[in-house]
């Protein structure tokens, strides 16, 4: 047994040579020999401490050796690596630090968030995003991170982040007001900054989705928007109701959402014009039924088309896809497979010289399950390979889109 261990304790020491190589293509082939190994624990520990060794530079981050050396360790941890990583973290390069912080958000262990809490007391004030790990899909030990990591939004740069945090704990019951301690005034004072902003931000294009500054702007004023509604403070509550007058629908949407949560009944009108809206029509409805309030949503927009526009909507919206939502958007068939309808649209964007050139194009959302009609709910289908209307007929862009996915997925079953 001993000699098995020397000789991987060796084979280990030649690719750390290896990784010290001026030659890019051995630093590669080393580290993915690596990658391959079935590491112990005392072969994980070793790779460890190599890591905080200066190695060449490599051509892009995501290929820095320090960093990838922890990913390698930590992507099949051992408890031991968790005071391991603490030890060597002040002497790892920023990279390295990343990763380490991603390891210890990310494994379910009591030990290793309370080490994430402390080694970011370290950095925080040098990030320029929060390695959360998976906290956000399995938020866990609210008791260790709140309130301690809101100190860390100091740092404006991952207040957002740490706030979405907090969001998803508050929308898991997971924390309450309570927790929130000394922290509570100054996210008051947050929320109420992101209300003015929003306010008075003049647009600097013809259209916000062309502006940059505004859309990242929107995407972390929706965070402090919904978080308004854990916070009940009248200061926050008039806040919410200056935005019913935002044209944006997306904020204007977490407004009046958390208006609900404050006891405050938005105006009828307010409420159409959100329902009415492509891009959050659905996310609205799925709030109200999920806060059990949905007996104040519009009936001229609770039905499948509406549901399936929105859905297509959503997809499109998506800056890899078209980027905005459509100008005009058009409900052209629906096709039936069994129990499962598809709706073919098509939509197209005058507002962008990039696509108002495409003119008419076609996209399917769905399928909707028809014995839960009216759903939400598509089943992952909801695609466009932005080709023009009438280049093919209805059936042709259903077949092309959906023939497509429907292959893909049975592959990916597969493999």
């Amino acid at each position: 047994m001993g000699l098995i261990n020397f000789k991987k304790r060796d084979e280990i020491d030649e690719l750390f040579e290896k990784l010290r190589s001026s030659s890019e293509e051995v630093r590669e082939d080393a580290i993915t020999k690596l990658e391959n190994m079935q590491l112990g624990i005392e072969q994980g520990l070793k790779v460890l401490e190599l890591a905080k060794n200066k190695f060449p530079p490599a051509t892009y981050e995501w290929q820095d050796i320090s960093a990838r050396l922890i990913d390698i360790c930590t992507d099949k941890p051992y408890v031991e690596y968790i005071s391991k990583v603490e030890s060597i973290y002040d002497e790892l390069n920023p990279n390295a630090k990343i990763s380490v912080l991603q390891f210890l958000a990310t494994y379910k262990n009591e030990q290793a968030m309370i080490a994430y809490l402390k080694l970011l007391r370290k950095d925080y004030l040098n990030l320029k995003n929060l390695p959360f790990g998976n906290l956000l899909e399995n938020p866990r030990f609210p008791q260790i991170l709140f309130p301690g990591i809101l100190k860390f939004t100091e740092n404006n740069e991952i207040a957002s982040q740490i706030y979405l945090l907090l969001l998803y704990y508050f929308n898991y019951d997971l924390v309450d007001e309570e927790v929130l301690s000394e922290y509570r005034s100054q996210i008051i004072q947050d929320i109420l900054k992101m209300v003015d902003k929003v306010m008075n931000y003049t647009v600097k294009s013809s259209s916000f989705w062309d502006d940059d500054k505004y859309l990242e702007l929107r995407s972390n004023a929706g965070v402090y928007f919904d978080l308004a509604g854990y916070i009940r403070d009248p200061k926050v509550t008039m806040a919410l109701k200056r935005l019913m007058s935002v044209k944006d629908m997306r904020l204007k949407m977490f407004a009046a959402i958390s208006l609900l949560k404050h006891g405050f009944e938005p105006a009828k009108e307010d409420v159409i014009d959100i329902a009415g809206n492509g891009e959050v029509r659905n996310w609205f409805f799925n709030s109200l039924v999920k806060m059990g309030r949905s007996e104040i949503y519009p009936e001229e927009y609770r039905n499948q088309k509406c549901f399936a526009e929105s859905n297509m909507v959503d997809w499109l919206v998506y800056p890899t896809e078209l980027g905005r939502v459509p100008d005009e958007i058009e409900l052209m068939n629906i096709f039936d497979d069994e129990d499962m309808e598809y709706y073919l649209f098509r939509f197209r964007c005058c507002s962008s010289e990039y696509w108002q050139e495409k003119g008419w194009m076609a996209g399917v959302a769905g399928p909707f399950d028809k014995r839960n009609s009216p759903t939400t709910l598509a089943e992952g289908h909801t695609f466009s390979h932005f080709e023009k209307w009438e280049s093919k007929r209805p059936e042709e862009h259903f077949e092309s889109i959906v023939g497509n996915l429907k292959e893909y997925w049975m592959k990916l079953a597969q493999e």
